[in-house]
């Protein structure tokens, strides 16, 4: 297909030249009802291209979705406009009935938790390798899943993470055999490589490496707007009707024409200009590490280290500071210039897109080095203090010191509940999410028991300045339990 054609910019080209009475959603009427100090802000044509799906729309959607699949090697391609959590949430409605078993990474983000409760499923949750020294999650490694489907043939389908926060990509050939030798779909958040498909020198994407569902955002490392994401398919183990169905239930009826025009020249600058950019981004991501190599303080790590590694993801242990990456992160937005994408109480993790310039690199260096040089010889943080005197690493907690469900996450969300104090809530069930956000990894799941060991954990991600949601008290104090009597 000729992939420097952009249908849904020719549609929303075309429609700046249409002059109508317009009678129909949304209410600002294409900006003409829009408050004066926004549209001065924003521009007038976003207002105009704010649009339901007009005469038209379904056509050229249609054609850009068919580019997108053939530009990402996909059997059939999904525009989302709810981000990949809806993405998420269709890929186990599609697999799934109530009651059957998937066997789920426990590195999974907080929606794969959704889905399970609006599914119904029971996860048989999957424990990920881990290095230590890093403090870093590798993922569910080939061996794991395949003990898990000896241990559990009745298992529907399977769900990994691939690439995770940390740019570590999984083996997902190998998993992806694993799965169909069973039968099975092997279903991927890739979230976070929608790029990988487009240059050499990165990991192979989960599409190509014969993934039967991989959901994407494309607003994360390539350059569509925030919540523009796709979902891709192939093989025949899961039917693109019922993906289509289940996309209805959990994806907007109004779909935003501006998100819609982003994914589709997103793949076109992708599919057409897209070695070029990413080559650009590695080389630059090459060169930051070769700088932060030389801080005595500072660590980073590269694919001689992790061979499944995007390199386009910089990880930045800090923790010899003697100050969490919470507080790095403080420092490093209010004094120095430079935001972060995540921190962790050992790192920060700054994300590398053909969008960063030269300049952002040398400035992200230059904060570096003065971050290093001003923290020289300094104590350690009550965080860090908490992480080695329990024996707890971040990224090792989050995603394997966990113990199976006592009840299905559906159950449990369904229950009655108790309210109770959050640091006397040992040894009950949850009925809620409690996640480190970002990443979005729930340390607490519905349906499991709460340990003493995480009720510090998140408090003390919460101490050293972390955010922590998913609780219907946006304090913390409380958590909803299982009532003893449900």
């Amino acid at each position: 297909m000729n992939q420097e054609i952009a249908p849904l910019l020719e549609f929303a080209r075309d429609y700046l030249r249409v002059n109508h009475a317009p009678f129909y959603m949304p209410g600002h009427k294409r900006g003409q009802g829009i408050d004066p100090e926004f549209a001065d802000l924003i521009g007038n044509n976003l207002f105009r291209l704010d649009l339901p799906e007009l005469p038209g729309l379904p056509e050229a959607i249609a054609v850009a979705q068919e580019l997108a699949a053939n530009a990402y090697g996909a059997d059939r391609t999904w525009f989302l406009v709810n981000g990949s959590t809806c993405g998420i949430e269709a890929m186990l409605l599609a697999t799934c009935q109530p009651g059957d078993k998937i066997l789920l990474g426990r590195n999974c983000h907080k929606a794969a938790i959704a889905a399970l409760i609006l599914s119904g499923a029971v996860p048989v949750y999957l424990e990920t390798s881990y290095d230590a020294t890093l403090d870093l999650d590798l993922g569910v490694t080939p061996s794991t899943l395949r003990s898990a489907l000896e241990a559990h043939p009745e298992a529907k389908a399977a769900f990994v993470v691939s690439p995770n926060y940390f740019g570590v990509c999984g083996e997902i050939e190998e998993l992806v055999a694993i799965a169909h030798d069973r039968s099975i779909p092997l279903l991927v958040d890739a979230a976070h490589g929608a790029h990988l498909h487009f240059h050499p020198d990165l990991p192979i994407s989960a599409v190509a490496a014969g993934a039967d569902l991989v959901v994407q955002s494309t607003h994360k490392v390539n350059a569509g707007l925030t919540q523009a994401s796709m979902l891709h398919l192939r093989g025949n183990l899961v039917g693109g009707e019922r993906v289509s169905q289940a996309l209805q239930l959990v994806q907007s009826t109004s779909p935003s024409l501006l998100l819609l025009t982003s994914l589709d020249v997103a793949r076109r600058q992708m599919a057409v200009h897209g070695k070029e950019l990413l080559g650009q981004t590695l080389a630059l991501a090459e060169w930051a590490r070769s700088q932060i190599h030389n801080l005595p303080n500072l660590d980073t790590f590269d694919r001689q280290q992790i061979p499944t590694l995007d390199p386009t993801r910089l990880t930045v242990m800090v923790d010899r500071l003697g100050i969490t990456g919470f507080d790095a992160d403080a420092i490093l937005y209010e004094q120095l210039g430079v935001m972060a994408e995540m921190p962790t109480l050992r790192q920060l993790v700054f994300i590398l897109t053909f969008g960063n310039t030269s300049q952002d690199i040398e400035r992200l260096v230059r904060a570096l080095i003065r971050l290093e040089q001003a923290r020289r010889g300094q104590s350690q943080g009550k965080g860090l203090a908490f992480v080695r005197q329990s024996g707890h690493q971040t990224q090792e907690f989050m995603t394997n010191a966990k113990p199976q469900p006592q009840i299905s996450p559906r159950e449990a969300f369904f229950a009655k509940r108790d309210r109770v104090e959050f640091k006397l809530a040992c040894d009950r069930i949850s009925t809620e999410i409690i996640c480190p956000y970002p990443p979005g990894i729930p340390v607490i799941c519905p349906g499991e028991v709460i340990t003493r060991d995480a009720i510090d954990f998140v408090l003390a991600i919460k101490q050293a300045g972390g955010t922590v949601n998913g609780s219907s008290d946006p304090t913390l104090e409380t958590i909803g339990v299982v009532a003893h009597n449900s």
